[in-house]
C-alpha cells in the first residue's frame, strides 16, 4: 500500500506551489487564502495549468487560479438556483399528474407504475425521508390527523431530487404524455435522462464540488444540436438541457445574464 502524504503548514503549502513555478504575488493573502479553502480544493483548480513534469504553465498566478474559483463559486450558485427551479416544477408536474389520473393517495399502488420493484423501493426510501423529516411541521400534522398518510403533494416535497427523478421514469407513458402535453414540451426520453444528469449536477453543486472544468456523466444531447460540437460531460451542456426544461421564460432570462 503507498504511503499516505505527510500533512504540511501553509508556510509549507506556499513553498510547494512556488517550486512548481506557481506565481504568489501575495504570501500572506495567498496563506489567508489557503487557510479558509483547504490546499487540496484551491489546487483542483490548477489541473489545467498543471505540465507533465509537475510543474505549472509558464504564468499562472495565485491570484489568477483564486479568481478562477470566485468565477466557480459564483457559477455553481447560480446553477443551484436554476436547477432547484426545475426541480420544483417537476415536484409540481409529477404530483398533480398523479393526483389528477389516480387520487390522493394512489401513487402507493404499484399497478400505476411501470417497474414494481422500483416502486417498492420508492416507497421504502419515502418512509425514511418521512423519518428524516419528522420534525416538520407538515410531518407532523399529517403524521397525527391522518396517521402518517400523505397525499402525493405533500409526499414529492419531502423527496430528495434524485428520487423524483426515479418517480418520474417510472411513471406509465399515459402520465408522462400527459406532462409533456401540458407542462414540459420535451421528448419523454429526454426528461427521463436530463433529470438523472441535473440530480448529478445539483449535488455536485449542493456540496460545494467545482462544477469549472469538472466531468460529469454523459447527457444526452438532442438531435439538433448533434451538429455543434457539444462535449456531453462539460457543464455548458447541462445549461443547455437547462434551458428546455425551464418553464418560466423570465426565470432563464435572469439566470442567463446574471
Amino acid at each position: 500500500m503507498t504511503k499516505l502524504k505527510r500533512p504540511i503548514s501553509f508556510d509549507e503549502q506556499i513553498k510547494k506551489l512556488e517550486g512548481r513555478g506557481l506565481i504568489i504575488e501575495d504570501e500572506e493573502r495567498a496563506k489567508f487564502i489557503l487557510s479558509n479553502l483547504n490546499y487540496y480544493r484551491f489546487t483542483a483548480y490548477l489541473l489545467p495549468f498543471k505540465l507533465d513534469d509537475d510543474n505549472y504553465a509558464k504564468g499562472t498566478s495565485f491570484k489568477k487560479i483564486y479568481n478562477i474559483y470566485m468565477f466557480d463559486k459564483s457559477l455553481r450558485l447560480l446553477l443551484m438556483d436554476i436547477v432547484g427551479t426545475v426541480e420544483i416544477s417537476f415536484r409540481t408536474y409529477i404530483a398533480y399528474t398523479l393526483a389528477m389520473k389516480y387520487g390522493a393517495y394512489g401513487y402507493t399502488d404499484k399497478r400505476n407504475f411501470i417497474n414494481e420493484d422500483y416502486h417498492n423501493k420508492f416507497l421504502l426510501n419515502l418512509e425514511l425521508e418521512k423519518q428524516r423529516n419528522s420534525s416538520k411541521l407538515f410531518i407532523m400534522h399529517h403524521n397525527e390527523i391522518y396517521e402518517g398518510r400523505l397525499p402525493i403533494w405533500v409526499a414529492t416535497e419531502i423527496m430528495p431530487f434524485g428520487m423524483l427523478s426515479k418517480l418520474y421514469s417510472n411513471l406509465l407513458p399515459g402520465e408522462k404524455t400527459f406532462i409533456k402535453n401540458n407542462f414540459c414540451k420535451v421528448n419523454v426520453g429526454l426528461v427521463n435522462s436530463w433529470l438523472q444528469s441535473l440530480t448529478h449536477l445539483r449535488n455536485e453543486c449542493a456540496h460545494y464540488g467545482r462544477v469549472y472544468n469538472s466531468l460529469f456523466p454523459v447527457v444526452k444531447i438532442m438531435k439538433k444540436h448533434r451538429e455543434y460540437d457539444f462535449d456531453n460531460r462539460k457543464v455548458f451542456i447541462h445549461i443547455v438541457v437547462i434551458k428546455y426544461l425551464v418553464a418560466d421564460q423570465k426565470n432563464w432570462n435572469d439566470f442567463f445574464i446574471s
